[in-house]
């Protein structure tokens, strides 16, 4: 295989990723002759409505994964937490390089922490997740729905005079924007969601071609973590809008995987994590997701 097209959302983040794969894949194979492709999704064309009302994570694949299965692409490159944990038997997961950083950040133009924003504040997000965690720690707060691009998001915050707004550390790096960043949120307390902060390679189940030139990028550690928090998910059935998290780590040569799930005003909530060895990865997210249905975690989705 001499040529290679990868297929792209247009933003710029989503350039800026899919450009991050082309130059790896470079230095792992100088001869390859890669095209990027750009693929224009629903989710790129519908940027107000919430997420949940115009048909969840899928907006953001579809129209990429319909090129995949048509072979007009050879691979589509994702912000990983945007796949659905579920595919159809025709595409796969094909891994993820070394993940960036997965944690959520508070960027504000008024205070340097949560903390001090004043009672009754407003924060903006477009994420259940972020909402109901930020409503566990300041059930004063007011949560504005947020959408669009990150240069969106910045401009609205600007714009509107929140006291700020949360977004994953990750899109903030690699748009080199680290300046605007007011504080990190703690993991353990804002659970990230399943993937954030990978890059998913995509592609069709029957392209062993793509599958071995993918090998020389893929890493070994990033691509179980983020396997075993999809399989989580899928065993959830959890949607990029249930308040839901799960996020797994290596620590000391130990798996960790920690779940999170609320309902919708944080008033019912569930965390548990579990550990072991990273063999035993898949097992573990199972188990631990056995844990949280054993403590209503379903449940808090629908209220």
């Amino acid at each position: 295989m001499n040529i290679l097209t990868i297929g792209s959302r247009g933003s710029k983040l989503a350039l800026l990723q899919t450009n991050q794969i082309r130059d790896i894949l470079l230095i792992a194979h100088p001869h390859l002759d890669i095209h990027i492709n750009i693929i224009r999704t629903q989710g790129d064309k519908n940027l107000n409505a919430p997420l949940h009302e115009i048909g969840g994570k899928a907006i953001f694949t579809a129209e990429l994964e319909d090129a995949l299965l048509h072979h007009h692409i050879d691979l589509a490159v994702h912000s990983l937490k945007d796949l659905p944990s579920t595919l159809s038997d025709d595409l796969i997961y094909a891994g993820s390089p070394k993940r960036e950083d997965a944690r959520d950040v508070f960027i504000s133009n008024k205070w340097k922490t949560i903390d001090e924003v004043p009672q009754g504040g407003t924060i903006a997000t477009g994420s259940s997740r972020r909402k109901a965690q930020l409503l566990q720690q300041r059930p004063d707060l007011h949560i504005q729905e947020l959408r669009g691009n990150m240069d969106t998001r910045l401009a609205k915050l600007d714009e509107c005079k929140w006291d700020g707004i949360i977004t994953a550390a990750a899109a903030i790096h690699r748009l080199t924007l680290q300046e605007r960043i007011s504080q990190y949120l703690d993991p353990d307390i804002f659970v990230p969601a399943g993937g954030q902060g990978a890059l998913g390679l995509e592609r069709a189940s029957d392209r062993e071609d793509v599958k071995q030139i993918l090998s020389a990028i893929v890493d070994k550690n990033t691509t179980c973590c983020c396997q075993a928090e999809r399989i989580y998910l899928n065993k959830m059935e959890g949607s990029c809008f249930a308040p839901i998290g799960c996020w797994a780590r290596v620590e000391k040569h130990a798996f960790l995987i920690t779940a999170y799930s609320a309902s919708k005003d944080a008033s019912q909530r569930c965390q548990k994590t579990v550990q072991g060895d990273i063999l035993d990865a898949e097992k573990l997210a199972l188990k631990l997701a056995d844990k949280m249905i054993q403590n209503g975690a379903r449940e808090f989705k629908a209220q």
